[in-house]
């Protein structure tokens, strides 16, 4: 048997299906008729979807205090679709779109930039961290982005692509990052910056480096720029070491306990030797996000470590071959 709730929102969804037949109409006239015959089908189909999210909303305040949370849950994902395909079809919604006129407060567009990460961004994003094997050398296989991570450098406000090259005096400004995410309540996120590939020389291997680490960043669908929050590490510019191979500069966004409502009181001991995989786990984080960029070394870092870092420069990998010339003779 269904709950009251659960009749109600049947009856809703069968009356949606009944109506998403509609734009599969089609004239044989003219095409100015045609298209004058679409606009009639989609403010049609616009009416009805209104109506229907009237009915809803009454249900959902009647609902409130009795139905569970997943039986509010589930109306909340109707009342979304609801709003989202009354206006999909306008031809205005999407010339807005295309145009990147996008208020991300309004459900149609939400959805819309959600479908576009998902379609395009998401992927090429998941093929290059693979491809460099920042999966699974810093994040899990598996991993399931649901935000879009922009590394925008200053002053311009050039978006870096996932896993490009940039020059070492690109970064030592820290740079703009911009989180779209499409939750309209504000949420608690921690973001950290590591290269997986600094020398630990005792070990003869590569070990992790924190370059930056903040927590308590609040974002919403609205606020998508990092700022605010608690800094745990102040951001130290990428300075990929003189005979090291090129290193993976990779930015992590992960959400915090309790869907972001949880603040973190975040310890770490150096910024050496990073775990980020073991912090993920130890304070309950979710991976939600991440990039990365690459680097080698140039001139610039030098000037990294004697201007900023205040330290002497180190030298790795083995010296050059002193080449042996066979001396001309010279016969007076």
């Amino acid at each position: 048997m269904f709950s009251t709730v659960g009749k109600r929102s049947f009856q809703i969804v069968r009356c949606i299906s009944k109506y998403n037949n509609i734009r599969q109409a089609s004239t044989k006239t003219s095409g100015h008729t045609a298209y004058e015959e679409a606009l009639k089908l989609i403010a049609l189909d616009k009416k009805e979807r209104l109506n229907m999210l009237e009915r809803l909303e009454k249900e959902i305040t009647r609902a409130a205090k009795t139905a569970t949370p997943a039986q509010l849950k589930a109306l909340d994902a109707l009342k979304f679709d609801l709003q989202v395909k009354s206006e999909l079809n306008e031809p205005e919604v999407q010339k807005k779109f295309k145009l990147g006129d996008i208020d991300m407060l309004k459900p149609v567009y939400r959805y819309m930039r959600q479908r576009e990460f998902e379609k395009v961004s998401k992927s090429k994003l998941l093929e290059r961290l693979s491809q460099m094997n920042v999966i699974p050398d810093l994040l899990p296989t598996g991993l399931n982005p649901t935000i879009d991570v922009a590394v925008k450098l200053l002053p311009d406000g050039q978006q870096v692509e996932p896993g490009v090259f940039l020059k070492p005096e690109q970064s030592v400004q820290c740079p703009e990052i911009e989180i779209t995410n499409f939750h309209v309540e504000q949420r608690l996120y921690t973001l950290m910056l590591v290269d997986p590939d600094s020398p630990d020389v005792e070990n003869k291997t590569y070990q992790q480096y924190c370059h930056w680490l903040l927590s308590n960043v609040p974002l919403s669908t609205t606020s998508t720029i990092i700022k605010g929050g608690d800094s745990i590490l102040d951001y130290i510019p990428p300075h990929p070491q003189k005979g090291t191979k090129y290193h993976r500069y990779t930015l992590i966004v992960c959400e915090q306990p309790n869907e972001g409502q949880e603040k973190v009181d975040i310890k770490v001991n150096s910024r050496d030797h990073f775990d980020v995989k073991g912090l993920v786990q130890s304070y309950a984080l979710k991976t939600t996000g991440a990039t990365f960029f690459r680097q080698v070394w140039d001139e610039q870092v030098s000037k990294i470590y004697n201007e900023i870092l205040k330290q002497n420069e180190p030298i790795y990998g083995k010296p050059p071959k002193v080449e042996r010339y066979i001396q001309r003779t010279v016969y007076y």
